[in-house]
C-alpha cells in the first residue's frame, strides 16, 4: 500500500484529489473489493484491491472502463455461484452520472426469474428465503435499484392475486418481515461498507489506523 502511495498517491483526502484535478495529474484511489468475490486462492489475510484512476498511470497495465450499454472492456467482479467463479457485478455508471456496481444482466435475470417464479406459484416459503437472501447482497446503489426492483415486481404480483383473502380482509405479504431486514440505504456510490464502522477503501482504513495508533 505504501509503494502504491509513493508511486501514484492513493492516499490523499478529497481536497488534495481536488487539488490535482485541478492541476490535471492524474487522481488514483484505491477500493477494496467484497468479501464474497475473493477468490480461492488468496485466503484472508490476503485483501482484494482495486485501482482506478482518471488518467493512465505510468508503469501500469490498465483497461479503459467504458461505461456504454454495452462496453468492449467492462470492469467484472466474479463471486462463486453455480460450482464455479463467474462475473457478478459490473462497474456502470448510475442515471446522475456516478460510478457504481450493478449485478450483471444475466445474474439479474436469474434472480427477478426465480422471485416471480415462486411468487405466481405462491410458493411462500421459498419467496422468503429467496427475498432474505437478497438483502445478503453487498448493496452498492446499483444493486440497490435491481433488488428494489425485483422488490416492485413481486408486490405487484401479490397484489394482483393475493391481496385480499376470501373474507375479504387485506393480507400481510408473508415475504414483507424478510424485506424489513434489507439495509436501509444503498453504499456509496462506488465505496464498499459492509458495515458502519469499516472502511471503504485503502485511504480511510489508514487514516483509522493512524488516528488509533
Amino acid at each position: 500500500m505504501r509503494k502504491l502511495d509513493a508511486r501514484h498517491a492513493v492516499l490523499l483526502d478529497r481536497a488534495a484529489q481536488a487539488a490535482r484535478r485541478r492541476a490535471r495529474l492524474p487522481v488514483a484511489r484505491l477500493l477494496l473489493a467484497p468479501v464474497s468475490v475473493m477468490p480461492p486462492e488468496d485466503p484472508p489475510p490476503t485483501w482484494p484491491m482495486l485501482l482506478l484512476a482518471d488518467q493512465r498511470l505510468p508503469g501500469e497495465r490498465m483497461q479503459r472502463v467504458e461505461a456504454s450499454p454495452a462496453p468492449r472492456h467492462p470492469l467484472y467482479w466474479v463471486a462463486w455461484r453455480g460450482g464455479e467463479w463467474r462475473p457478478t457485478y459490473v462497474l456502470r455508471k448510475d442515471q446522475r452520472g456516478r460510478w457504481t456496481w450493478f449485478l450483471t444482466e444475466e445474474f439479474h435475470r436469474a434472480l427477478l426469474e426465480e422471485a416471480l417464479y415462486y411468487a405466481n406459484r405462491g410458493d411462500w416459503p421459498r419467496l422468503v428465503g429467496h427475498m432474505r437472501a437478497l438483502g445478503h447482497l453487498p448493496m452498492f446503489s446499483g444493486v440497490w435499484s435491481q433488488v428494489q426492483e425485483i422488490r416492485r415486481r413481486v408486490q405487484a404480483v401479490w397484489g394482483d392475486r393475493y391481496l385480499r383473502d376470501p373474507s375479504g380482509q387485506w393480507r400481510t405479504p408473508p415475504w414483507r418481515a424478510a424485506v424489513a431486514e434489507w439495509p436501509r440505504r444503498p453504499l456509496s456510490p462506488i465505496g464498499m461498507r459492509l458495515y458502519s464502522e469499516e472502511p471503504r477503501t485503502l485511504g480511510e482504513w489508514w487514516e483509522m489506523h493512524r488516528r488509533s495508533s
